[in-house]
């Protein structure tokens, strides 16, 4: 395995169904663990896990669904680049993705989420005040699911989780430059849902993620002409 990218080790291994596979290797790619053009060899994964390819392969399969992986002829499975030319449409994208939550609730969702959201917030000014960043992103992550079981929809709930996942891989890739904005950011968001929530105002939860994703974006495109990328 490459070296460790943050504060945290990669969750450790362990055998397990192909779900328990696919979410242990999606944090490694999205936290940086696994670069961007690093091979995910099916017989390595499978003696590590201590399972037969097949529940490797099908973590492999949903992988590249989600845009994260790609299999090339000759080279086998290997982790996506990082397409910061693609940050404006995964963004605003992302962004009416968002507003249409409320469109699609799903109510009985509201109190596992509330719980949910209730017990990031601690978690996460701690991880702002010890700067650390692979703790940060699995709340994140964290929050990213919750939200998602709000939506009753399907489709909806399926193409919210892959843009995310997308857009989560630009964001740990400068997130050494922007760690306190976005962390303290991400406790207001938290905070706000979680107000949401106690009265059971779904939309509300869609238009609030909807604004941080927003605020995170302009501090990208900031970021981005203060340390314009060599041409």
């Amino acid at each position: 395995m490459p070296q460790e990218i943050g504060e945290s080790a990669p969750e450790p291994s362990h055998r397990g169904q192909p779900n328990d596979i696919y979410r242990i290797l999606r944090d490694r790619i999205c936290l940086l663990h696994y670069p961007p053009g690093y091979k995910l060899a099916e017989s390595e994964l499978a003696e590590e896990f201590s399972v037969s390819r097949t529940p490797i392969r099908q973590a492999l399969q949903r992988l590249e669904y989600d845009g994260l992986t790609e299999i090339r002829n000759g080279v086998g499975t290997t982790v996506r680049q990082v397409d910061r030319a693609a940050f404006d449409d995964i963004f605003a994208l992302r962004l009416r993705l968002s507003e249409l939550i409320g469109e699609f609730p799903a109510y009985d969702e509201v109190p596992l989420a509330l719980a949910t959201v209730d017990g990031l917030l601690r978690p996460a000014k701690q991880a702002k005040a010890d700067n650390n960043k692979a703790d940060f992103w699995r709340l994140n992550h964290q929050l990213q699911e919750a939200t998602s079981k709000l939506i009753a929809n399907h489709a909806l709930r399926d193409t919210h989780e892959r843009y995310y996942l997308q857009a989560c891989r630009i964001w740990y890739s400068v997130i050494d430059d922007l760690f306190e904005a976005q962390s303290s950011d991400f406790i207001v968001e938290v905070t706000d849902i979680g107000r949401a929530l106690q009265h059971g105002d779904v939309r509300a939860v869609g238009y609030i993620q909807r604004n941080h994703i927003s605020y995170g974006m302009r501090r990208i495109v900031e970021l981005s002409k203060r340390h314009p990328a060599p041409t």
